[in-house]
């Protein structure tokens, strides 16, 4: 019986496993047909030239496809789900079978030993019935033989429940996988609704203008060695304060929803954050590139920050006294340099000194530099300050 109770699990198992495939095949199938199609689609809008109105075309079949994503991961977990559940159905069954199966061994074990007990192997030397002797003989046999069978079966249900379990464990790690990239993509669905909205707000100059400022950041990182990631977590500076923007944690990683990194124009990401840290903030490089909202559109611009409570943001040109005051009140500033001797901009942090005469983290360069060995105050663009 319980063999035949094996069977039917293993067969209903079968089914259960193939049956959802077959369900969602026909719509996996068109989503994964129309998923190749959009990225095809953005390949090609990729290489055209970059200009607003092919962005926005860009950022149509990017949302698109983010949809289509959503859809496939959706029916991805109704899926496992199901699969989830069948199988928390197929462990009940199968723990109700090893508890009845024990029962049953333990019952048998019991009864073998009383019949040990009453019919000892010498007994036959005291019967006066040799054919009652043989036939408890038997019995005893058969109660022997039911006995092993029994153990046999328990440990086939034991096996089959253990591997049951582990494929639940599994599937729920899986399942727990794919919630976290549905909320992923939804963010990501969000930020490309925000930035097609400033998008369509915007004139063909001022894209023009954004993407400058973007390609002087990206020449500054080209023309001091390119988009190279350290290769190891930096320290942190004298003040425990420092972030450089080739840190491996997120040298590499998207700015909002553009496929410009960290490592490449990230320079004031970076800076921003050192500055946060400092009046108490825990933002990080990482965490900040991750908010398609702090960005303008679909590139790695950053629109105006916004401080924290009981902070204001401001742009203004250079100034010692500016400098010198803000550095009084435990605030550091940001400095936007223009390069020397290349058509590139950079960011960088003035974290103490006077007059002139100060100590910087530089977000590429590394923590606690003196300002006056890699740059002049004629160079300064202007100074972006988080302060009171």
């Amino acid at each position: 019986m319980a063999k035949k109770i094996v069977f039917l699990f293993f067969f209903l198992t079968s089914v259960f496993i193939f049956k959802p495939q077959y369900i969602f095949s026909q719509s996996i199938d068109e989503i994964n047909s129309q998923i190749d199609q959009n990225e095809k689609k953005l390949i090609e809008l990729g290489k055209a030239k970059n200009t607003l109105a092919n962005q926005i075309k860009l950022l149509d079949s990017q949302y698109q496809l983010t949809l289509l994503k959503i859809t496939q991961t959706e029916n991805s977990i109704k899926t496992l789900e199901k699969e989830i559940a069948n199988l928390d159905v197929e462990i009940s069954k199968l723990e109700v079978q090893i508890n009845q199966l024990s029962v049953a061994y333990i019952h048998q074990t019991v009864q073998n030993y009383k019949l040990q007990k009453r019919i000892p192997a010498f007994a036959f030397l005291f019967s006066s019935n040799l054919n009652t002797f043989l036939e408890q003989q038997r019995y005893m046999t058969s109660v022997q033989k039911n006995s092993q069978t029994n153990l046999l079966d328990m440990e086939t249900v034991r096996t089959n429940y253990d591997i049951q379990k582990t494929a639940k464990e599994k599937k729920q790690v899986e399942l727990e996988e794919l919630k976290k990239t549905l909320a992923s993509q939804k963010i990501s669905l969000n930020g490309q609704k925000i930035a097609k909205s400033q998008l369509l707000k915007t004139t063909e100059e001022e894209y023009e203008k954004v993407i400058q400022q973007l390609a002087a950041l990206r020449s500054f990182s080209t023309s001091v060695g390119g988009n190279i990631c350290l290769d190891s977590v930096p320290g942190v500076g004298s003040d425990g304060n420092f972030y450089s923007q080739r840190d491996p944690r997120w040298c590499k990683k998207y700015i909002g929803i553009s496929k410009d990194t960290v490592g490449e124009v990230g320079c004031y990401i970076s800076s921003l954050s050192m500055v946060y840290k400092k009046i108490g903030s825990g933002t990080t490089p990482l965490t900040y590139a991750s908010d398609p909202s702090n960005f303008w559109g679909n590139t790695a611009y950053m629109v105006t920050p916004n401080p924290p409570s009981g902070y204001i943001y401001k742009q203004t040109s250079y100034s010692t006294n500016t400098i010198d005051n803000e550095l009084r009140n435990g605030r550091y500033v940001i400095a936007q340099m223009k390069m020397a001797n290349v058509a590139g901009m950079h960011f960088i942090v003035i974290i103490s000194g006077s007059n002139g005469n100060y100590k910087i983290h530089d977000p590429w360069f590394g923590a606690d530099q003196n300002f006056s060995d890699r740059y002049s105050p004629n160079l300064v663009m202007s100074l972006r300050l988080i302060t009171k």
